[in-house]
């Protein structure tokens, strides 16, 4: 099992508003929706209570896009990566 949050540690801070976006939008447009309600409960609670750019709402963020698109998921990381290479 992947462990969602130690991924999102190795992305600087300062990226995870813009990152928590791109994966709202892998989310929105994703053409499979085979996604467990408790996660969506979680995004959303996180999205309400203005959480979804922080540790926590960017790794459900993650897991769920994973989930979704894992394609577009990977290659987003990717990039991340590269902006961070140091932690790799």
């Amino acid at each position: 099992m992947t462990d969602y949050s130690k991924i999102v540690e190795t992305v600087p801070a300062e990226k995870w508003a813009p990152l928590s976006e791109q994966l709202i939008g892998i989310i929105l447009g994703a053409k499979n929706d085979k996604i467990p309600n408790s996660l969506a409960n979680t995004i959303l609670l996180h999205m309400k209570n203005g959480t979804a750019k922080d540790k926590a709402g960017l790794t459900a963020l993650l897991e769920a896009a994973v989930l979704l698109d894992a394609d577009k998921t990977t290659a987003i990381a990717d990039l991340a990566n590269k902006i961070n290479p140091t932690s790799a």
